[in-house]
């Protein structure tokens, strides 16, 4: 029913991020910081240029090692085969009210009005089961969408704050599947310090919650 929520890089995002490296003009020296503080734009042209500084984290070892991933795909694992139970008993229950009108549909000749009413009760118990699976699982895909929501909004969050102190421009996304970085120069792998930046504010904000 749900798949597991993740960091990942939007493929149009990726072809607007290779579009932005490849037509717009290097930066000043001017930090983005400083820039984003005065208001300015970072790409302008002058006699002291430099190129952007770019970072990267590996979107795998974010999925597998932040914890607020971890714990709330656990919960959505949880939720789904609570999900799972719920629907199963609703369609054994109906079942073997269907097992109970095929059996008596079978033990003799029913006049046609008797016959329609078993073939609509049919027919009824069948489309409660679609709409009871359906309920379910928007449930859970609406929980996942919202979980989904929280997890760009807090990376976001996290990656403002730390780009401005450690002066990085942008930071890209390498993980299976999204090949936004062909190779990346491990000095510019910055995985562990968000990583560590991440789990630290969660846990501070799971102590506040105690």
């Amino acid at each position: 029913m749900i798949a597991k929520i993740s960091l990942a890089l939007n493929v149009l995002l990726a072809a607007a991020v290779v579009y932005l490296f490849t037509r717009l003009p290097v930066r000043t020296t001017q930090t983005a910081a400083e820039s984003e503080q005065a208001g300015g734009s970072v790409f302008q042209t002058g006699d002291s240029v430099q190129a952007p500084i770019v970072a990267f984290v590996n979107g795998d070892s974010i999925n597998e090692k932040y914890l607020f991933i971890v714990e709330k795909t656990k919960g959505l694992e949880a939720g789904m085969r609570k999900a799972n139970s719920k629907v199963q008993a609703e369609y054994d229950k109906r079942q073997k009210e269907v097992e109970e009108l095929m059996r008596y549909a079978q033990s003799k000749e029913l006049p046609k009005d008797e016959q329609e009413i078993i073939q609509g009760r049919l027919m009824q118990l069948e489309e409660e089961m679609a709409q009871i699976e359906e309920r379910e699982k928007g449930s859970l895909l609406k929980q996942e969408s919202e979980l989904q929501e929280e997890l760009q909004k807090r990376v976001n969050s996290f990656l403002v704050d730390y780009t401005r102190e450690k002066g990085i421009d942008y930071v890209l996304n390498y993980q299976e599947g999204v090949q936004l970085i062909l190779y990346g120069n491990h000095s510019f792998d910055v995985t562990g310090d968000v990583l560590r930046g991440l789990n630290e504010a969660y846990g501070k904000e799971k102590e506040k919650q105690k």
